[in-house]
């Protein structure tokens, strides 16, 4: 019997140990991203706890040969390498992707802007019964259109917002119709009937919304006009989705109020958004979950550029665990606010968290309690280049968030 015991406790043990191994090569492999943009001229080194090396897949006279990672050394013109991870400069570990690029600089703004989307039709909310003329409820939407649909057309028609909704319905009457969906990035039709609620009055049942407003920073902006904000894209509060839009604007606002975060209240900027032609900074082309993009005008571009500083753009192997710097203009100018890197995601599960950070400030801590909404797309500088933007706040913590590599916005910029 004791046998059997000693037996079981080393079987346990070694299992206990495997796990253990495992578990340590999942963690070291994490310190190594799938792929790496490497700006022209320079060596790659990633910033890691542990010693590696890494080598370049090449071919020579038909075998496949190792070299060190120094772009100024190699001549050929090729952009896309193939690179492998070694520990302790013998042990290949990973395989990853190396692309070569030009070096790129953008101007950090930090400006807290108003944002305003129009959807691709009209999305949905939710569905209700509705009571018709004979007093019966019905549910003529129900298990036809689902919450986060987007109706693009009634009967072929164009739905351009909720009055075209209701004016083309009302015209339809009490026929069954065709509304055409996009659900899950598809177009589909669907028949549905309406109902008589009042004389020439019919109804579906249908919570809907057609735009949506709000604040948030803008992050960066390229010499031709190009912009990137937020880092996280703009989802609808009731479905939790990102919006799908068609259209949308920039504009001028005025900073009303912070109320300041708290654990499990997290604070806001409250503030006043000046619509109209002549407040508008420029159009919305994109909204994804990496942030909203589009162009500034031209005027308001070249004032910018004025105050703004191009900063080089810092690829996520660059980020150190140190000290780094937001910028925002909640004061009523750009300033620095000091925060400090607690930890780098190669590969965050979603894209807008790879970067997490304290924030250690005073003046910024005492202004808002950390990072409040309408903070998102705050630029972030370390070592005088452009790492990231934040996007999200610790609901428990507001001093504590997490941020986006901008190599990231700038991909989903295209």
């Amino acid at each position: 019997m004791r046998s059997f015991f000693i037996h079981l406790y080393k079987n346990l043990c070694w299992i206990y140990l495997c796990g253990l191994i495992c578990f340590g090569y999942q963690l070291f492999l994490s310190e190594i991203p799938d792929k790496i943009y490497l700006p022209e001229g320079q060596e790659l080194k990633i910033e890691a706890s542990i010693p590696i090396t890494i080598r370049v897949k090449e071919e020579t006279d038909g075998k496949e040969v190792m070299q060190e990672l120094i772009w100024n050394e190699i001549e050929d013109e090729k952009t896309e390498y193939s690179a492998v991870c070694y520990f302790l400069g013998v042990i290949p570990v990973k395989e990853i992707e190396v692309s070569v690029v030009a070096e790129q600089a953008v101007y950090a703004s930090g400006r807290v802007v108003g944002i305003y989307e129009e959807t691709n039709g009209v999305l949905v909310l939710q569905t209700t019964s509705v009571e018709a003329l004979n007093g019966v409820e019905y549910e003529p939407a129900a298990n036809r259109i689902l919450e986060g649909d987007y109706i693009t057309h009634i009967n072929h028609a164009k739905v351009e917002d909720k009055e075209e909704l209701i004016e083309l319905i009302n015209e339809n009457g009490a026929q069954k119709m065709t509304v055409t969906l996009i659900r899950k990035n598809e177009s589909i039709d669907v028949a549905v009937t309406p109902v008589p609620v009042e004389d020439n009055k019919f109804m579906l049942g249908l919570w809907v919304k057609d735009d949506m407003a709000g604040i948030g920073t803008l992050t960066y902006y390229e010499t031709d006009g190009s912009f990137g904000a937020l880092g996280h894209g703009i989802t609808d509060g009731e479905t939790g989705q990102i919006l799908n839009t068609e259209k949308g604007t920039l504009y001028r606002m005025a900073l009303a109020g912070i109320q300041k975060g708290k654990a499990g209240e997290p604070g806001e900027l409250k503030g006043l958004i000046y619509y109209g032609k002549s407040n508008a900074l420029g159009d919305i082309s994109t909204n994804c979950k990496e942030g909203i993009y589009g162009t500034l005008q031209e005027d308001d571009l070249g004032k910018y550029s004025l105050s703004d500083q191009l900063y080089p753009v810092a690829y996520k192997q660059e980020i150190k665990q140190d000290k780094a710097y937001i910028l925002s203009d909640i004061s009523g100018e750009v300033v620095s606010y000091e925060i400090q890197i607690s930890e780098v995601d190669y590969e965050p599960v979603e894209s807008n968290k790879g970067i997490r950070f304290t924030v250690t400030d005073p003046d910024l801590i005492k202004l808002t309690g950390g990072i409040v909404q309408g903070m998102s797309g705050s630029p972030i500088i370390q070592n005088g280049k452009i790492i990231g933007a934040v996007t999200h706040v610790l609901v428990n913590d507001p001093t504590r968030g997490y941020g986006i590599f901008i190599e990231n916005m700038l991909d989903a910029a295209g």
